[in-house]
Order: C-alpha cells, then structure tokens, then sequence
C-alpha cells in the first residue's frame, strides 16, 4: 500500500502522519491565556487525487513545510470523491488525467454536490486548451505540473484563502513564477464595480460569444466589446478572459 492510499485504513483515521504540522523553530514564549488553552495555527488540508503513486507521496512530504496538511490521497476519481466527501479539506487537488474518470468532470461532479473544497486541477500540459473548460467545470484553479513545489503551495494557499488561479500557458519554461491575483477579503465583491453593460458583456464572452457575436447580440461595435473586457479584467484585476469570467461565477454575478 502506498503512503497515501489509506483512505479504507481505519488504523490511520483517514490521515497520514505526514500531515501533522512541521515542527517549528523555537520562539518567544506566549502568555498563557486564562481558560489555559493556547491558539494554534490552523494548516490548509488537502487531499490529492492523482494516479501516480510518487506524485500523492512526494507531496505528501513536502506539502507540510509548505503550510499544507496532507489528509489523504486516491489513485482513482471514484475513490478520491469519496475522500473528499469525507474530510471536506481546504482543497482538492486533482489531476486530469486519471484511470476512471476525467479530472474536470469530477471536478464539475464536486462542485455540483455543494461541497465545502475548493477543486485546483493539476495537469501536464493542455494548459491552454483546458482553463476555460475547467472556468466552466467549477475549479478554483489549474495549475501545471512542471511548477515547483513552492509555486504549487502559493497557489493552494491562494485558493484557500479565497482566491483563483489559473494558468493558461504551456511553456515549459516559463519566464516568471505564477502571480496569485490581488486576495479581497470573501465577503468583498470585485464584481460589484462591473457596470450592467459589462457584466452582458462578460455573460456573452463566458458562453463562448467571441467579439463579433458578442457585438451583434449587443448591437455593440466590435471596438465598444473590446472596451468593455478591457475594463472588466482591469476591474477584476483578472489575468486573462478566463480569469475573468471565473471571478464573476464564483461571486455569482453570471451564470451559466
């Protein structure tokens, strides 16, 4: 048995020992409060969902020093829903590629069931072709599996903080780490400062219109299109269209 497929193991309790926080660096020592319980630093909980045995246990070990608690691991999408359904971790990593099941449509099934993790696909390449389907499936995110592991913990962190991350490109070397977009607080609505023209124009580009259907539908120019996009990704501070339109389902400014 691998390091991470215990999720039947109740010896183990659905959690592997990895994922107990890292030990950390002697400090000033803290005041006592009076109910005589001191506060302690919650870790982001993950659980991966990848076919290859040394991917879920090479992250198993080195997600911890990251910040990032490791509560278990599946080779195949059935077992892994299952995980998931029981732990409701922070964030459910999952690779597109797996036995069973594509990772976008478990992502989408994930979704769908209301649970409380946020989905980040994890893939090899098809960057480009894949983030506006996976906008569509639901995920908070996608990233490639060529980044390191401290890019790859920057972006869970971000997600679970509230944020989105989408990587779009497929170059295998990239010329510049992934940048998390700018966090807002959850209850703040970076949609709400879309005008109600922009928001029909994002509607339109989110279900595929490019720009010339999108000014047709709108009796817009194609110029007066560009505009408005121009002004909902610097609004939403969005990297790209896909970022963009992911911002405005996840704040339910449009759906789908």
């Amino acid at each position: 048995m691998s390091l991470l497929d215990h999720e039947s193991d109740p010896a183990l309790g659905g959690r592997h020992p990895a994922a107990a926080a890292p030990r950390l660096p002697a400090g000033p020592r803290l005041a006592v409060p009076a109910d005589g319980v001191l506060p302690t630093a919650v870790a982001t909980s993950v659980v991966i969902v990848d076919p290859h045995p040394p991917v879920r246990e090479g992250l198993s070990l080195l997600l911890p020093p990251e910040g990032l608690a490791v509560l278990g691991g599946a080779s195949t999408g059935a077992g892994g829903e299952a995980l998931i359904a029981r732990h409701e971790p922070d964030i459910a990593l999952v690779a597109v590629d797996l036995p069973d099941v594509d990772g976008i449509a478990l992502a989408r099934r994930l979704v769908r069931r209301g649970l409380r993790s946020a989905v980040v696909l994890y893939a090899d390449g098809g960057i480009r072709e894949r983030a506006e389907i996976a906008v569509h499936a639901g995920a908070a995110g996608l990233i490639a599996k060529r980044r390191s592991i401290r890019e790859l913990a920057a972006a869970l962190r971000a997600v679970a903080a509230g944020g989105l991350w989408f990587e779009e490109h497929d170059d295998e070397a990239p010329a510049a780490a992934p940048e998390p977009a700018r966090l807002l607080p959850r209850e703040t609505r970076r949609t709400s400062a879309l005008s109600g023209s922009e928001l029909r124009v994002l509607a339109l580009v989110a279900d595929g219109g490019s720009t010339e259907a999108t000014a047709e539908a709108l009796s817009l120019s194609p110029h007066t299109v560009r505009t408005h996009m121009r002004n909902v990704m610097r609004k939403l501070e969005a990297s790209s269209r896909a970022h963009a339109v992911a911002i405005a389902i996840r704040e339910s400014a449009i759906e789908l």
